[in-house]
C-alpha cells in the first residue's frame, strides 16, 4: 500500500508542477479519435500536395514538349528527320546539296579569298627608325 501512495503523490506533484502539459494530455486522451482523424488528414495532405505539384509540373512539361514538336513540324523541320539516320541537316536546303558538297564549296571560296588577299597586298618593308607614330609634344606659336 505504501508503494501506491508514493506513486499517487508523485503523480499529484507532477500535475502541480506541469498543469498545462497535463491538461493537453487529458484533452488528447478524451478526444484522441477526433485528433487522430485530423492528424492523419494533415499527414495525407502533406504527402499529397507535393505529389499533385509534381503531376502538374509533368503535365505542363509534356504539353510544352508537344507544342514545340508541333511548331517544329509546322516549320518544315520534320522533313529533315530521317527515321533511323537522324537529322538530315543540309539535305533539305532546296538545291539538293549534300553536306560534303557544301563543305567543298565553302573551302573553295575560302581558298579563293585567301589567294586574292595575298596578291593584292603590296609588299612593303618597314623602316625600324620610323617614328611617325610616336607622340610629339609641341607648343603653339602665335
Amino acid at each position: 500500500m505504501a508503494y501506491l501512495k508514493i506513486i499517487f503523490y508523485g503523480l499529484l506533484s507532477f500535475i502541480e508542477r506541469n498543469p498545462i502539459f497535463c491538461l493537453v494530455i487529458l484533452l488528447l486522451a478524451l478526444f484522441a479519435p477526433f485528433v487522430i482523424k485530423w492528424a492523419l488528414w494533415v499527414i495525407l495532405g502533406l504527402l499529397a500536395i507535393p505529389l499533385i505539384a509534381l503531376l502538374i509540373f509533368t503535365l505542363r512539361f509534356r504539353k510544352m514538349q508537344r507544342d514545340v514538336n508541333n511548331q517544329f513540324r509546322q516549320a518544315g523541320g520534320a522533313s529533315g528527320f530521317n527515321a533511323g539516320t537522324g537529322f538530315g541537316g543540309f539535305a533539305n536546303m532546296g538545291n539538293g546539296m549534300s553536306l560534303e558538297e557544301l563543305v567543298r564549296q565553302m573551302q573553295a571560296q575560302a581558298d579563293a579569298r585567301q589567294r586574292s588577299n595575298t596578291k593584292s597586298e603590296p609588299k612593303t618593308t618597314k623602316i625600324d627608325n620610323d617614328k611617325s607614330g610616336d607622340y610629339v609634344d609641341f607648343e603653339e606659336v602665335k
